[in-house]
């Protein structure tokens, strides 16, 4: 059997009481690399598309310049880059190539210089045509875009480019700098072409640390392909599908069916799990162990030349009249759920106020106690009939999807 993976679950509670109406349970789904892929480092295919729009004038343009530069220094000789700065325009200022000759490349993004205004697709298209040039399913091909602005009438068409990454392999990693960028289209294009929601750059000074995470990541894949099946027994009805493990990402309805819930993991990176947290309600039972639900893991292995590897695990469930064992509760499980929970009412309030200027959702102190004090402090303002700025916005949304992450890990 392959050991390159585990596949692991864990229940809410480990038993349920023998009642005469359905119940909901929490199942926790988690997948991981094993130490046996400890020492994988796959190839990475890179390009980097700046937005070099007026706006970016400044510390911000030479901070991200910086960070530019500091990743290719860290980039394997047998590593590609490519680097794309555009305003109205596009310039391909780095074509893809193997990241050997470090300083005539560094040398290159120093002399990029701000321009006009921003039409980000064109950037996008130029970094997916560079991509295109090195790909490889064998390595990690990725483009981070950072933009600080809106782009101007071309938006459908970053939405279009995004899925067209995300058919051909090529995950998008979205960058927001500033105040004024436009989470909600960086976010879904993040999520169209299977990569992250946007990340934050609150000042210029934190361009060096984020990029660095970002190279990190990449260096840190050494499964692709992953996806999660949940085959769901007779009597078992999916209600969520909540991603919480690398960070919190409600899947929607579209994963779930009657009897199956579908969820795409992507890459997966060593010593981090990507864990996904499903709400399932089950009819009455009898006193008992059943068995509710098959989880389901196929994933490649491109180092090793191994497709479509699998693994499966039943989870099961008792049904009991001891109340001991029924009032036993995962605390581990039922804090993912209370912060998944979290995020999904301040993402609620978020978009409400974005749309009206106003909120009429009240959080319960249940709900604010997982929250840090800045974000309570605005959920206080908005309560109050008080406006927050754009750049609390971002940060709340930013900080509330990573409620679940490790503090030595933010």
């Amino acid at each position: 059997m392959p050991g390159e993976v585990t596949l692991t679950s864990q229940l809410g509670k480990e038993h349920l009481p023998v009642t005469g109406g359905s119940q909901v349970a929490y199942v926790l789904v988690e997948a991981a690399p094993t130490e046996m892929m400890a020492q994988v480092r796959m190839p990475l295919n890179f390009a980097i598309v700046l937005d070099r729009s007026g706006s970016m004038k400044g510390s911000k343009l030479n901070a991200v310049k910086q960070a530019v530069q500091m990743l290719i220094d860290q980039m394997a000789d047998t590593d590609t880059i490519s680097v794309v700065a555009f305003d109205e325009q596009v310039n391909i200022v780095v074509p893809a190539q193997p990241a050997m000759d470090k300083p005539g490349i560094k040398l290159s993004v120093e002399r990029i210089r701000d321009g006009g205004g921003t039409t980000m697709s064109l950037g996008m298209s130029a970094g997916l045509n560079e991509l295109r040039k090195y790909y490889s399913p064998t390595s990690v091909n990725r483009m981070i875009i950072l933009s600080d602005g809106v782009t101007y009438g071309d938006t459908d068409r970053c939405r279009s480019l995004a899925d067209d990454a995300g058919r051909q392999g090529i995950n998008i990693y979205p960058l927001g700098i500033g105040s004024d960028w436009d989470e909600d289209l960086l976010d879904n294009i993040g999520r169209r072409s299977g990569g992250l929601e946007a990340e934050f750059i609150r000042q210029p000074g934190d361009a060096l640390h984020i990029f660095q995470q970002q190279f990190q990541s990449a260096a840190a894949v050494a499964v692709t392909n992953a996806q999660l099946l949940l085959h769901l027994s007779a009597g078992i009805t999916p209600k969520k599908a909540v991603k919480v493990l690398p960070q919190i990402t409600d899947l929607g309805p579209s994963v779930l069916s009657d009897r199956q819930v579908v969820v795409a993991l992507g890459d997966l990176e060593k010593d981090t799990p990507q864990s996904v947290l499903f709400e399932l309600m089950i009819e009455p039972k009898p006193a008992g162990v059943f068995r509710i639900a098959v989880a389901e893991l196929t994933y490649d292995v491109p180092t090793m030349s191994r497709q479509g590897e699998q693994l499966r695990a039943d989870i099961v469930i008792g049904f009991s009249q001891d109340v001991t064992e029924t009032q036993a509760v995962n605390a581990a499980v039922m804090n993912y759920a209370e912060k998944a929970n979290a995020h999904r009412l301040v993402t609620r309030v978020l978009e409400e106020y974005k749309a009206t200027g106003k909120v009429t959702t009240r959080l319960s102190p249940n709900v604010t106690r997982v929250l840090d004090q800045e974000t309570q402090a605005a959920l206080e303002a908005l309560n109050a009939g008080q406006a927050i700025s754009s750049e609390q916005v971002k940060s709340i949304g930013n900080k509330t999807r990573k409620l679940t992450q490790r503090l030595e890990d933010m």
